[in-house]
C-alpha cells in the first residue's frame, strides 16, 4: 500500500470535507504566485539549494522566477514564529510575494531577514504552494519531499498542500498548524502499521 494509498483508507476517512481533492490535469492556478512557502524547512539547507530544486520542478516558471519564502515554525504550543503566521493565509501570502526571494539566478540569494528555520526535532516541514498548477507542485514537491527526507536523517517527510479558495480567510498560523500536525499523525500511524505488519 502506497503512502497516499494509506493516508486515504487510514486517515482521511475522519476528515470528510477537510480537504479538497488534486487532479494532476488539473491546470489551474489560484491565489498569488508562483510562490512557495517553505515552513519548518531544514536550517542545513539554503535557499540557493531550494531555488534549484524548485527550477527543476517547474521549468516553465525558471524565467519568471518562482518566490520562496521561509516561514519560521511556532513553538509546541502553537505559539510565537514567523510574523506571517499571525496574517490570514491571503493576507500572508500577498507579503510574502513581496518579501520572498525569487528562484530566478541571482549574484547572491540571501534568506529573508529576521526568518530561520526549523531543525530535525522540530514540526512536520509544510511546502505550501500558491499560484501554481497541481502537475507544478507535484513535481516540484517530489523532488523537495526526498531532500528533506535526506537531509533530516529520515525524520521528516514534508507535507504538501496547495492554497485554495476556502483557506484565504483563515489563519496562515491554524492552516499550518493543521497540515503540519496532521501529516506527521498520518506518518505516525503509518509507521505503526508498517511495524505491526512487519514484526
Amino acid at each position: 500500500m502506497g503512502l497516499l494509498d494509506f493516508i486515504n483508507e487510514k486517515f482521511l476517512d475522519d476528515r470528510e470535507g477537510d480537504f479538497v481533492p488534486l487532479d494532476s490535469g488539473d491546470d489551474d492556478t489560484f491565489g498569488p504566485g508562483p510562490l512557495v512557502l517553505l515552513y519548518a524547512a531544514p536550517e542545513t539547507m539554503d535557499d540557493a539549494e531550494f531555488a534549484d530544486m524548485i527550477a527543476d520542478g517547474m521549468p516553465g516558471r525558471a524565467r519568471e522566477g518562482v518566490i520562496i519564502r521561509r516561514v519560521e515554525p511556532m513553538n509546541d504550543g502553537g505559539e510565537g514564529g514567523d510574523a506571517l503566521l499571525d496574517l490570514s493565509v491571503g493576507e500572508a501570502l500577498n507579503e510574502a510575494m513581496q518579501t520572498g526571494i525569487s528562484s530566478t539566478p541571482a549574484p547572491a540569494i540571501q534568506a529573508v531577514p529576521g526568518v530561520s528555520s526549523a531543525n530535525n526535532e522540530g514540526p512536520c516541514p509544510v511546502l505550501y504552494f500558491s499560484g501554481v498548477s497541481n502537475a507544478e507542485m507535484m513535481n516540484t514537491y517530489r523532488i523537495i519531499a526526498n531532500e528533506i527526507y535526506e537531509e533530516t536523517g529520515g525524520v521528516h517527510w514534508p507535507a504538501c498542500a496547495k492554497v485554495v479558495k476556502p483557506a484565504m480567510g483563515k489563519s496562515l498560523r491554524r492552516v499550518l498548524e493543521e497540515i503540519s500536525g496532521d501529516h506527521a499523525d498520518a506518518m505516525r500511524m503509518q509507521r505503526e502499521e508498517a511495524e505491526k505488519g512487519g514484526g
